[in-house]
């Protein structure tokens, strides 16, 4: 006896018809928003992609010790020419009064340059290993939120120099304890978008967040909830190699170079949409910057009235001194910016005496939800200890306030103190303590 055949019943027949109406919708919206502007469809598109991404699974990468989560809403790039595009909702604010603490660690420039790759080569097997460069002061990285600049492009292969390093090195990054990488260097684009992609890959698959370009999932302006504190993490360059310009000019999307309107217009954004805390990282200045110039303290007072609570220098390979702006918001209250006009060097090869003397800086902030303050102000100072082992050089980087390690010779303890003096003599007047 053969079957009857079934047609499709009435329910089945409404979701049909429901579900061709919302792909057309979704066709149709995506086409006059792409007809406006390609770019700016494209960073809404992907947005949406990554809140769906949260909403199935939130972002909790910390480290295993701490207790923080931290959930990431990635800002869509804008042109320089127009206004930040909005950032997707974040919670809702807590209510005023309700103290929100978290720390910050920072680190300035992490140079796995060609002396240094040497030095983690192994002829035999054909490999890199930087771990252990920063084996010795990864228990200093220990704050909430950790960032530190790489100013190196990461190449697929093992091709490296002192612009260019082998995919290895992103296992040093990881191994260092910093979670938060800035990419805004004037070299980030010097191998085009592939090599911003390939870097921003390297370190995303070793669970690391990129900020400085929007190459794969990277992106130049993030914000974040961390311990229920909404931060704005913006970051720019001043300026780019004749290589990056040409890639910026073909793929103006990559990312955004310094003018003080486009950054006036991105802290306006984060701010009325409820950021309780602005970072903002600058690539500036020249790498030997020996002190602020006239030019950074104009930037730093522009950023600083326009909202900016943290601004945190790059580029000058040196340390210079840190400084408090004190400004007003719109309802006439004052309120305290804090400027580190460069963090310097935290690895390179050179041994210079300023380039081997480096620093953490270490802020413990608390918002209470209508403003912001800064309990302490502290420093981690670092050095790069270079010694012979077996013949052969080896990099470490360590806390040079911290007691000499057992295998550092007579000659490199003298030189960690006079490293350990100069940063102190460079922060003397400083609103920052050495921490303990």
């Amino acid at each position: 006896m053969k079957r009857r055949k079934r047609g499709l019943s009435a329910g089945t027949i409404l979701a049909l018809a429901l579900t061709a109406a919302v792909v057309f919708t979704c066709v149709f919206l995506y086409v006059k928003v792409r007809s406006a502007d390609t770019n700016v469809a494209m960073s809404v598109l992907r947005a949406a992609a990554q809140i769906g991404d949260a909403a199935r699974q939130p972002d909790e990468t910390v480290k295993p010790e701490a207790t923080v989560h931290t959930v990431t809403v990635t800002m869509a790039p804008a042109a320089a020419s127009t206004p930040a595009v909005a950032l997707a909702t974040l919670p809702p604010a807590r209510p005023v009064g309700e103290k929100r603490t978290f720390t910050i660690t920072a680190g300035g420039l992490m140079a796995f340059e060609s002396d240094i790759s040497d030095t983690v080569y192994d002829q035999t097997s054909k490999t890199f290993d930087y771990t252990p460069v920063f084996s010795l002061l990864r228990a200093k990285a220990d704050g909430d939120l950790t960032l530190v600049a790489l100013p190196q492009v990461i190449s697929a292969d093992q091709k490296y120099g002192d612009e260019q390093i082998p995919d290895a090195a992103a296992d040093g990054v990881r191994a260092s304890g910093f979670e938060y990488i800035l990419l805004n260097s004037s070299h980030i684009l010097d191998q085009g978008s592939s090599g911003a992609e390939q870097t921003v890959q390297s370190l995303r698959e070793r669970g690391l967040h990129c900020l400085g370009v929007t190459a794969e999932d990277g992106a130049q302006h993030q914000v974040i909830l961390l311990n229920g504190v909404r931060i704005a993490l913006l970051s720019y360059t001043e300026s780019l190699t004749a290589k990056g310009k040409l890639t910026l000019e073909n793929q103006p999307g990559l990312m955004q170079l310094y003018t003080q309107q486009q950054a006036e217009r991105d802290i306006a954004s984060v701010r009325a949409q409820g950021a309780d805390v602005v970072i903002v990282s600058i690539h500036w200045g020249k790498a030997d910057t020996t002190s602020p110039t006239n030019a950074m303290r104009h930037t730093a007072q522009a950023l600083a009235e326009a909202g900016a609570d943290v601004i945190l220098g790059i580029r000058p390979r040196r340390v210079l001194p840190l400084e408090t702006i004190s400004v007003s918001d719109d309802n006439g209250i004052q309120r305290q910016c804090l400027i580190a006009y460069s963090l310097g060097t935290l690895l390179a090869e050179s041994r210079d005496g300023y380039d081997i003397s480096g620093m953490l800086l270490n802020l413990t902030i608390t918002c209470d939800g209508s403003s912001m303050r800064f309990d302490s102000v502290a420093f981690t100072p670092t050095y790069i200890w270079r010694q012979n082992v077996n013949g052969k050089l080896q990099y470490r980087v360590v806390c040079s306030s911290d007691p000499a390690p057992e295998a550092m010779d007579a000659k490199q303890r003298d030189v960690m103190e006079r490293a350990l003096k100069r940063i102190q003599t460079i922060l003397k007047d400083s609103p920052v303590a050495q921490r303990q």
